[in-house]
């Protein structure tokens, strides 16, 4: 598990000296914002599927935001064949 967790730490940095320099050099602040905010969950998740700790599948929310919108759709437009 520790070399798991060390791999992964390795990864997200080497994806963070890549890519945090030209975005600040650009001055892509929006960018480095969106970047951030999209990392650090990827980089929670990570640890905690590594962890084996009892996290919920993204599929499970995309499940419940769409289904609602697959049941009004169907009703409207019908079963398909």
């Amino acid at each position: 598990m520790f070399i798991t967790l060390f791999l992964i730490t390795i990864a997200f940095l080497t994806i963070i000296f890549l890519e945090v320099p030209r975005l600040i050099l650009q001055k892509k602040w929006r960018d480095l914002a969106a970047f951030s905010t999209l990392l650090l969950p990827a980089i929670l998740y990570s640890y905690g599927i590594t962890l084996d700790l009892n996290l919920p599948n993204p599929t499970d929310l995309i499940a419940f935001i769409f289904e609602p919108l697959a049941k009004s759709l169907t009703s409207l437009l019908g079963t398909p064949q």
